[in-house]
C-alpha cells in the first residue's frame, strides 16, 4: 500500500510540474503540446484578432487530423488570450501562460506588443511567431522571435512607389507614435528624401490622440502645399490603426484635407471600423484612401480557410490570418521529428533550429500552409512580399492593384466594383488631369470562389493590363464560367463512357 501511495504521489507531482499536458489516447498515452495565442480580440486591432483566432482554431483541427494520420507522438491544443492590443496586457498574458508551462506562442500582432515581450521570450526560452509584427527594429538575428510577415522596409517601398506613381511632390505624414509607427515613418521618410519629396510629419499618442489639433495643423500645411504644388501633387500619409476613423471625423471638417489623396498602411487596410462608419467611409472614398497590405501567394488551402473564417466571424481572412494558420503548422511540423523525451527547452531549441534551417521552404510545409513555401531571412522574418492595394468604395473595401516587391512596380486593376474603372481613373476624375505616366503592361489570371449558404461558385478571372496613351496602365477584367475547352473535354468523356457501357 505504501508503494502504491508513493507512486501516486510521484505521478501527481510530475503532472503538476510538467510543461506539457498528458492525455490518454485510444491506444496509448499522448503528449499534448499547448500553444499560446496572444491575440487582440478587443482594442484597436480586434478585427484582425478575431480573424486570426478563427484561423488558428481551424489550424488546430487540421494539424491534429494530420498528426492522427502520421501516428505522431503528440497532439496540439491552443490557448487563446486577449491582449486587448495593449503591450502591458500582452506581457501579463505571456507570463501567465509561461507559468502554465507553455513554450510556443502565436502572436502578438503588433510590434509594440512584440517589443514588450521579446526580452521575456529570450530569457524564458519560449518561441514566438508573430503573424503581423512588421517593425524594422525587431529584425534581430538569433532571437526567439520569428515573424511570418515581411518587415516594414518592404511596406515602405510600396508606399513610396504609390507616391511616385501618383506624381506626389509633397507629403504630410500623420504617424502613430509607437514602435511600429516610428519605424515605418523613419523608412518612408528616408525614401521620400531619396525621391526629393518635401514632407512634414506629425506624431500622436495612440492612448490620448489630439486629432482635433492634428487635423487643424495638418490642414494648414496641406493648404500651403496645394498653393505651392497643386492638389494633385500633395498627399497625406497616415500610419494608424482603428483610431483612423476618429481622425477622419475630425479631418472631414477641413476642406483642404479632402482635396488631396490619402495613403495608408497595413494598419488600416480592410478595417470595417472605417468602411462601415458613414463619415469615415465617405472621407476615405473622397480622398481615395489607398492602403497596402501584405499579399501572400494564392494556394488551394486558402479557400478551405476562407470558408471557415467567414462562417465563424462573418469576415474573410486577411494575410495575417493566413500567417497565423501557417505558424501552427510550422510548430507542428518542426516537432514531428523531435525526440519525445526532450525537455521543454530542448523542444524549443529544436523548433527554432528547424525554422532557421528552412522548414518554411519545404515541400511538406507548402502542402499544408495557407501561403505556400517562403524563405525567412537571417532575422527570422519573411524575406520577400507583394502588397495588395485596397480602397473604400460605397462602404466596401475594394482591391485596386498590387505592388510587386521583387520588381518595385504596381499593377493597377480595372475593377467591376468601381464601374469598370481603375484607381487611376478615379484619380483623374478627382483632379481633372491625366494621371502620371510610368505604369506597365501585364497580364494575369486569377480564380475566385464565392461561397453562399446554398452553393459554391468558382469563376475564372482573366486580367489584362494595357498601357494607355498617357502612359497609365488599365486592367481589363473578364469573368466567365466554364470555358469551351472544358465543355469539349466533358463531352468527350461522356462519349467514351457511353461507348464503354
Amino acid at each position: 500500500m505504501a508503494n502504491i501511495r508513493l507512486a501516486g504521489a510521484l505521478l501527481l507531482a510530475a503532472l503538476l510540474v510538467a510543461p506539457v499536458a498528458l492525455t490518454l489516447g485510444t491506444a496509448q498515452a499522448q503528449t499534448i503540446i499547448k500553444i499560446g495565442a496572444l491575440l487582440p480580440l478587443t482594442g484597436q486591432l480586434s478585427d484582425y484578432g478575431a480573424r486570426a483566432s478563427a484561423a488558428i482554431e481551424l489550424a488546430k483541427e487540421d494539424v491534429n487530423k494530420y498528426l492522427d494520420q502520421k501516428g505522431a507522438w503528440f497532439r496540439i491544443d491552443i490557448v487563446v488570450e486577449d491582449t486587448q492590443t495593449n503591450p502591458d496586457v500582452a506581457v501579463q498574458k505571456l507570463n501567465t501562460l509561461i507559468s502554465q508551462g507553455i513554450k510556443f506562442f502565436i502572436g502578438p500582432m503588433t510590434s509594440a506588443e512584440v517589443t514588450k515581450i521579446k526580452d521575456i521570450a529570450n530569457q524564458e526560452n519560449v518561441l514566438i511567431i508573430s503573424p503581423s509584427s512588421t517593425a524594422i527594429e525587431l529584425a534581430i538575428p538569433g532571437d526567439n522571435i520569428f515573424r511570418f510577415c515581411p518587415a516594414d522596409d518592404v511596406q515602405a517601398k510600396a508606399v513610396a512607389r504609390i507616391v511616385e506613381d501618383l506624381g506626389v511632390k509633397a507629403v504630410v505624414e500623420i504617424i502613430r507614435a509607437d514602435t511600429w509607427g516610428e519605424g515605418l515613418k523613419k523608412e518612408i521618410s528616408r525614401l521620400l528624401d531619396q525621391a526629393g519629396v518635401e514632407y512634414k510629419a506629425y506624431e500622436y499618442n495612440p492612448e490620448s490622440p489630439n486629432f482635433g489639433g492634428i487635423a487643424s495643423s495638418a490642414a494648414k500645411d496641406v493648404d500651403n502645399l496645394i498653393n505651392k504644388y497643386g492638389a494633385q501633387h500633395v498627399a497625406v500619409i497616415l500610419v494608424a490603426f482603428k483610431e483612423a476613423a476618429q481622425l477622419f471625423s475630425q479631418a472631414n471638417n477641413y476642406p483642404a484635407l479632402k482635396k488631396v489623396v490619402w495613403i495608408g498602411s497595413d494598419g488600416t487596410a480592410k478595417l470595417t471600423t472605417i468602411s462601415e462608419d458613414p463619415i469615415a467611409g465617405a472621407f476615405a472614398q473622397e480622398t481615395l484612401f489607398i492602403n497596402p497590405i501584405y499579399s501572400p501567394a494564392a494556394t488551394e488551402n486558402q479557400q478551405h480557410i476562407n470558408e471557415y473564417v467567414y462562417n465563424k466571424v462573418g469576415q474573410e481572412p486577411d494575410a495575417y490570418s493566413y500567417a497565423a494558420y501557417d505558424a501552427v503548422w510550422a510548430i507542428a511540423l518542426a516537432l514531428l521529428d523531435a525526440n519525445p523525451n526532450m525537455s521543454p527547452d530542448e523542444l524549443v531549441n529544436h523548433v527554432k533550429a528547424k525554422l532557421e534551417s528552412g522548414l518554411t521552404e519545404s515541400e511538406e510545409f507548402a502542402k499544408h500552409s495557407a501561403t505556400g513555401a517562403f524563405p525567412l531571412n537571417e532575422a527570422g522574418d519573411r524575406a520577400t512580399a507583394d502588397y495588395d492595394l485596397w480602397i473604400v468604395y460605397n462602404g466596401e473595401w475594394v482591391k485596386v492593384g498590387k505592388y510587386l516587391g521583387n520588381e518595385d512596380r504596381i499593377e493597377w486593376y480595372k475593377v467591376d466594383e468601381l464601374g469598370g474603372k481603375t484607381y487611376l481613373d478615379l484619380w483623374q476624375e478627382k483632379f481633372g488631369v491625366a494621371p502620371p505616366t510610368g505604369t506597365t503592361t501585364t497580364t494575369q489570371q486569377t480564380q475566385t470562389t464565392t461561397t453562399t449558404a446554398a452553393e459554391t461558385t468558382t469563376t475564372t478571372t482573366t486580367t489584362t493590363t494595357t498601357t494607355a496613351a498617357g502612359g497609365a496602365g488599365a486592367t481589363t477584367t473578364t469573368k466567365g464560367g466554364v470555358g469551351a475547352g472544358t465543355i469539349a473535354a466533358i463531352v468527350i468523356i461522356i462519349i467514351i463512357i457511353a461507348a464503354a457501357a
